[in-house]
């Protein structure tokens, strides 16, 4: 008797930048079929679909977020309202998100008040299921350090989130792709990761990113 292969979670990537595609690719590699979307309409992602091969297709925003398991965002941090909210409700949201001023114009909320700024995404994106993870690494960085489950040297990758099933979600296919999660806790205590703390950029093993991860007491008090 034929056991019927598991079903792949369906990964959909609005933002298909950088960050977004190396995601993607990692994707692909574990099987999982993967829909991209941008600003500028499916069209323009044709030669990227056509690299990541038969598992990957294109769609607008809102197709994406439709069929996603798993709705990862890479968009700058501008365009977070620009999100389609109601295709994202009940979605595993993973935010892979910064925001950069300079870039994104001043928002006064985070820059004020200093909310999280996965929560301020998560305030925008009521009645999805914001994750955390892949802020904290450089696009490049995605393919080159993912490693296998039992390979040494893996490098840790932090996720936080409210919603635990999600976040459960996501912390399997953070390791799925190659990484070693670190849970952080609630999205909440999403700031400890965010851009410029201890723990940004560099690769750590997941060892090290906990202790930068309490370190960012003092980076955040400053």
């Amino acid at each position: 008797m034929e056991i019927a292969a598991m079903t792949k979670s369906t990964i959909s990537v609005i933002g298909a930048g950088r960050i977004g595609q190396a995601i993607a690719g990692l994707a692909v590699r574990q099987g999982h079929p993967v829909v991209l979307s941008n600003s500028r309409g499916p069209e323009t992602l044709q030669a990227v679909v056509d690299e990541l091969g038969p598992l990957a297709s294109s769609d607008t925003a809102a197709g994406a977020a439709a069929q996603g398991d798993i709705v990862v965002i890479a968009v700058t941090f501008d365009a977070i309202e620009s999100l389609p909210v109601a295709d994202l409700t009940g979605k595993v949201v993973l935010d892979a998100t910064n925001y950069y001023a300079p870039r994104d114009g001043v928002i006064p909320a985070v820059e004020g008040d200093r909310v999280p700024t996965s929560v301020h995404v998560q305030r925008a994106l009521l009645g999805a299921h914001v994750v955390k993870a892949f802020n904290h690494i450089v696009w490049s960085d995605i393919p080159a350090d993912a490693r296998p489950s039992d390979a040494l040297g893996r490098r840790g990758i932090a996720v936080a989130g409210d919603d635990l099933p999600s976040k459960q979600r996501v912390t399997e296919f953070v390791d799925e792709i190659g990484f070693d999660p670190v849970d952080i806790g609630a999205l909440d205590e999403s700031w400890r990761i965010q851009r410029g703390s201890p723990g940004w950029i560099t690769n750590y093993s997941a060892e090290q990113l906990l202790e930068k991860i309490t370190e960012a007491n003092s980076w955040h008090n400053a």
